[in-house]
């Protein structure tokens, strides 16, 4: 009998920078994100135990929680289910409560919003994202892996800069945008500089 792994759990300074600075502007939005973040991992977990794959590390940081492994996947249309889970739980959520919104609900549409934002920018072409990962196993599953991760080191470096030179300008423009600059920063740090691998 193959003995359990035992789940560790973990927290970066840039997710501490980011939970503070979510703290600092907008308390409602920072429940609803922190609470839209919870039920995106939870289907990574669920789908992530349904191909039958054990999690060795909870690690909290500037993207939500990133789920470490202790063993492999069998295939990569098994790593892209395990992936897409997240961001198409934050979607379906935001689809299902969609006929319950409206404008007397602040609390509600606080967290449709943070659901879809989060969904959405989980999709993203970028190596460390849900996004990136399913375009990763798209590509190898095609192509040779040189191919696979030189194409979304280019898009992760081109969307991330996107990211960041939007941030500049709405920093320069309106005075606001603080977490975004912090989030694209940390997120090229994570994406070029060496890291370990995880949801």
């Amino acid at each position: 009998m193959q003995k359990k792994t035992k789940t560790r759990l973990s927290i970066s300074l840039f997710g501490l920078l980011m939970i503070a600075t979510l703290f600092l502007t907008h308390s409602y939005l920072s429940l609803a994100a922190l609470a839209a973040a919870f039920i995106h991992e939870l289907a990574h977990i669920a789908v992530a135990r349904a191909v039958g794959v054990e999690l060795s590390r909870l690690r909290l940081d500037i993207f939500g929680a990133s789920l470490m492994m202790s063993g492999e996947l069998s295939s990569y249309k098994k790593e892209a289910a395990v992936a897409i889970a997240g961001p198409l739980s934050n979607l379906l959520l935001f689809a299902l409560l969609l006929p319950f919104s409206s404008e007397e609900n602040e609390y509600l549409a606080l967290f449709m919003g943070a659901s879809l934002f989060l969904g959405l920018l989980n999709l993203l072409p970028i190596k460390d994202l849900d996004g990136g990962r399913v375009l990763f196993c798209t590509l190898a599953s095609r192509f040779s892996l040189d191919t696979a991760q030189t194409v979304l080191s280019v898009l992760s470096f081109l969307t991330i800069f996107s990211l960041w030179s939007l941030s500049v300008y709405l920093i320069l423009r309106l005075g606001a945008s603080l977490s975004l600059f912090v989030f694209s920063s940390a997120l090229f740090c994570k994406t070029f500089l060496p890291s370990r691998d995880g949801f």
